[in-house]
Formats: structure tokens, C-alpha cells, sequence
């Protein structure tokens, strides 16, 4: 059931009005059972990879809660009969045992994920090797595996949660079933964002009453995802594959345009889908993590990948970059550096090989291919360019005479950022790592061949529906530049009720109007949910 169905309205409205109709206390079990529904009308059979990440998660959760609980029982029973060596061993060995408890955890959860995600691939792969230096053509069968709804969103917000349970910052959750809840609430099971047991609890669980004014709001924020979805990335999603297929006749011009519309397209798509996600947590009362904050408005790469899908790469940074950076195998590599290599390699070592980790495996959670892989690893070779660089930009920056506040200094770093994110973009709707260096070339012949005539007929984007979609690009990036001094529609609910409804109303007509359908409509997937 696609987010942006007429299925899932009537879905929400229903779950809606059960959720108020009930007593407080018994609302977050119309949130599971109704989550639990969403994800069987999925396929019945992928619950039970949900269910297996629950409960693995929840009873190594419990697990290392209760040692800690017997760890302090036992110190406070025989404070005076141990003395400090022995109650450090004792500790050192209960952290050794909740250390296995998470390995196997983290283990199986990622098993679970990779095996479905890359054991096709593998299989393809080891299939073309083998066949081309033995010639054997006894092929290994591939079983089709098919990759359940939100998998790596619920497997990473499990296990950010059994982490954080094994470093103390919260304490496990007793009741199975609110945990299941919290990994399978379904406004953001499908493609996030990816929450934080400590921040999701209280909303999922505290006591809620109607408000009218958080319905509105909640109302506004799915509109205005739908607007994003329907009117921007769908309607340029014909030209975008069709430009794509056709680069052998179709250069220069029409490339780079396919490029820019894409950069919009999946804007539109992923963010739409947040915004719609976090507009239905709203209309039950509930905050969900924000994970997007205007990103083409960044003015480098840096800034963009904090702006962008946020909560995944706070997820990065915190469970796997900061713990590889303290590692004593890379700070003991870096202190060898320093030693032989000197002091400037030594000290990015420690910096610069968990950020290579941490990029190959989000190119890895993008997709099987080997495109994905080369796409993180190319982010994080201009992240440690620009890092590399920054003191030689400054240099020339005061020879010129230019300052950072300056606007046509943060235009110059928007529009570089813009462009360099959108051509590494090109990876996501190419078959190969090769095609897509060929694409990015191929923007740079052919100038003299444009014919508008082309885009409106044989690339599947006439001209009433390019209009719309330069008019609908325009307004997102006016409504992103007025929202810097804060939330029009954080605005737009201090107005008069009638305002409100109007504007409710008009931004309805929009969507209905000017959203993409067309003869014999059917909602298309999101992007983001194949990863």
C-alpha cells in the first residue's frame, strides 16, 4: 500500500478515527495492530523478518539490561568484601558477555539484510567469474530473493536501540510489544526516517488529546510531501529514464537538464515521502525526526550530507564512524603513521579510514551494485578534497578580497555544491559504474544539436507538462528560501480558522489538479524504497 494511494487515505482515516475513539492508554495498541496490518498487506510472510528483528533485538536488549541490573546488585551486596582490582575484573567481566550478547545481535540483523539484499548479487557475480576463467557453464541458480518492506530502516532503528541499551544511554524496553511498535510504526516503516528509541518512546506512549490545530498542521505537511511527490518527481520521472535511455542520441543539453530534473526528482520523491510520513505521525500526536533541512541550499558537501537524509547519516556517525575513529587498531595505525610517515598522515588516519568505511557501506545500503559503492566512495573523495583544500580556498579568498558572508561567494558554494551532488546523482539510474562516467561526459557533447521539439515529443515531457514542473520547482525553492526565518506553515496556523482551511483547501486543489496521473493511474513506488 503506497503512501500516496487512495488505499492508504482511507486506511489512515479509519486508524484515525479508532485512535480517538478509544481510551489514552489503549491508543498505542491501535498504533500496533494497525502498523502490524500495513505490513502484511505488504505480503503476510515478510512479518516475519519484522518479528525476527523484534525479538532478537528486544531479548539481547533485556538481556544486557538484566546483567547490568545483577552487576550493580552484586557491587552493592559485597561493596566491603572486594576491593578495587576485583570489582574492576568483575565489571570488565559482565561488559565482556553483554559484549557477545550485542555481536550476536548485530550479527544475525545483519545477516538477515545482507543475504537479502546482496545474495543475488553475489551469486550473478560468482556465476560471470566462473564461467569466464573456467568455462564451466553449470550455473549456481539464483533464488529471487525479494527485499521486505523497510528492512533496512527497521534493522538500522533496532539496532541504533540495542546499542544505545549496551552503552547505558537508554534502558530497555520490558513490554515486547511496545518495542515491536516502536520498529514498526507505519508512517515510517516504508522509507523512514530512521528513529531513536529515546526520542520515538515518549511520543509513541504519552498520553494524547485531540487537538484540532496538530490535525491541520499534520494535514498541511502531507500536502505539501504530495505537492513534492505528485507534481515534481513523478512528472519528471518519464523524461529523466527516457534522456537516460536514449544518451546515444540524446547529449549535451538534454543530459544535463535530465541531470538537474533529477536532483528534483529524487528531492521531491524522498523528502515528499518524509513529509507525508511525518504528517500522519502528526495527526495521532506523534514528532517524528526531521531528515531533511533544505539541503540544495548547502555550500559544500559537508553541509549538503548534513542537510540530506539526515537521520541515516547521524545513524552512520554514531554507530559506526565514531566507534572505528576510537578504535586501538586505527589509533595504533595512526600513531604508526605519525611515526614513520609523520605527524600530518598520522593525524588523519584515525579520521579519514572511518570515513571510507562509513561511505563503501552507505554506498552498500543504497544498493547491491557496484555503482552504489563507487558513488560513496566518490562522496567521500570530495568530502576529504574539500577538507584537504579548505586552507588553500581561504588563501585565495583573501587575495581576492572576498569573505565568507558575501552573497555572491555562498551563491558561488550553492551552485557548485547543487551541480556536483546532481552529476554524482547519475549513479542511481545507470546500470554500471562505467555508464555512468560515460553519461557525465556525454553532457559535454552535442551542443548544437537542441531541438526543445525533442523533449516535448520523443523524451515524454510536452510543454504544458514542462511548464508545470519548472512553476512547481520555482515554488519549492521560493517556500525553501522563505522558511530560513522559520515555518510558513508554523505561520500559517496563528491565522484565522477560515485562513487555515483555505489554504488547506487551495493546496488540496493544487495537488489534485496538477499532480501527475493520467489514464489509468497508479501511484509510483518510491525511490528510496527499493533501498
Amino acid at each position: 500500500m503506497s503512501l500516496i494511494s487512495v488505499e492508504f487515505l482511507f486506511f489512515c482515516a479509519f486508524v484515525l478515527l479508532l485512535y480517538y475513539l478509544v481510551k489514552d492508554r489503549y491508543r498505542w495498541i491501535v498504533l500496533l495492530l494497525s502498523s502490524l496490518v500495513f505490513y502484511c498487506l505488504a505480503g503476510p510472510k515478510y512479518v516475519l523478518y519484522l518479528l525476527f528483528s523484534a525479538t532478537s533485538v528486544y531479548t539481547g536488549a533485556r538481556l544486557i539490561d538484566r546483567m547490568n541490573d545483577t552487576r550493580d546488585a552484586y557491587l552493592s551486596e559485597h561493596k566491603d568484601g572486594l576491593n578495587r582490582e576485583e570489582k574492576k575484573a568483575y565489571k570488565a567481566s559482565v561488559k565482556k558477555k553483554q559484549k557477545r550478547i550485542l555481536f550476536l545481535c548485530v550479527l544475525a540483523n545483519v545477516l538477515v539484510l545482507f543475504t537479502l539484499k546482496y545474495l543475488d548479487f553475489g551469486i550473478a557475480y560468482f556465476n560471470y567469474y566462473r564461467l569466464l576463467i573456467t568455462g564451466n557453464t553449470n550455473l549456481v541458480p539464483q533464488p529471487g530473493l525479494i527485499l521486505p518492506l523497510g528492512i533496512s530502516f527497521y534493522t538500522f532503528q533496532s539496532l541504533g536501540y540495542v546499542i544505545d541499551v549496551y552503552y547505558g544511554k537508554v534502558k530497555s524496553e520490558r513490554n515486547y510489544f511496545r518495542f515491536l511498535l516502536f520498529i514498526s510504526f507505519f508512517p515510517q516503516v516504508v522509507q523512514g526516517p530512521i528513529s531513536r528509541f529515546s526520542a520515538l518512546q515518549q511520543e509513541l506512549f504519552s498520553e494524547k488529546r485531540f487537538e484540532m490545530e496538530r490535525i491541520t498542521s499534520g494535514l498541511y505537511r502531507i500536502l505539501w510531501g504530495l505537492f513534492k511527490k505528485l507534481i515534481i518527481a513523478d512528472r519528471l520521472s518519464s523524461y529523466v529514464a527516457r534522456s537516460a535511455a536514449f544518451r546515444m542520441d540524446y547529449k549535451g543539453p538534454y543530459l544535463l537538464l535530465c541531470i538537474f530534473f533529477y536532483a528534483f526528482q529524487i528531492y521531491g520523491d524522498f523528502s515528499g515521502g518524509i513529509d507525508v510520513a511525518i504528517g500522519v505521525a502528526e495527526l495521532f500526536g506523534i514528532r517524528l525526526t526531521e531528515n531533511f533541512e533544505r539541503p540544495f541550499f548547502s555550500k559544500s558537501i559537508a553541509e549538503y550530507w548534513r542537510r540530506w537524509h539526515i537521520t541515516l547519516g547521524t545513524w552512520f556517525r554514531d554507530y559506526i564512524f565514531y566507534p572505528l575513529s576510537v578504535n586501538k587498531g586505527i589509533l595504533n595505525l595512526g600513531k604508526w603513521c605519525k611515526k614513520h610517515l609523520g605527524e600530518a598522515v598520522g593525524k588523519r588516519v584515525p579520521v579519514y579510514l572511518p570515513m571510507i568505511a562509513v561511505w563503501a557501506l552507505t554506498g552498500m545500503w543504497h544498493g547491491s551494485e557496484s555503482k552504489f559503492i563507487v558513488w560513496g566512495l566518490l562522496n567521500c573523495t570530495f568530502l576529504i578534497l574539500g577538507t584537504e583544500f579548505e586552507p588553500l580556498s581561504k588563501r585565495i579568498m583573501e587575495k581576492l578580497s572576498l569573505r565568507e558572508d558575501m552573497l555572491i561567494v555562498k551563491l558561488y558554494r550553492i551552485f557548485k555544491t547543487f551541480w556536483l551532488m546532481a552529476f554524482l546523482r547519475v549513479f542511481d539510474f545507470v546500470k554500471t559504474p562505467k555508464d555512468g562516467f560515460y553519461l557525465m561526459a556525454d553532457v559535454f557533447k552535442r551542443w548544437d544539436s537542441f531541438d526543445l521539439n525533442e523533449i516535448y515529443t520523443t523524451l515524454l515531457l510536452p510543454k504544458e507538462e514542462l511548464i508545470v514542473a519548472l512553476i512547481a520547482i520555482a515554488v519549492l525553492a521560493a517556500v525553501s528560501t522563505i522558511q530560513r526565518k522559520g515555518s510558513i506553515r508554523a505561520k500559517i496556523l496563528t491565522k484565522n480558522a477560515w485562513i487555515q482551511y483555505a489554504g488547506l483547501i487551495g493546496l488540496a486543489a493544487v495537488v489534485l489538479i496538477f499532480g501527475s496521473y493520467g489514464l489509468g493511474y497508479d501511484a509510483q513506488s518510491f525511490i528510496y524504497m527499493k533501498f
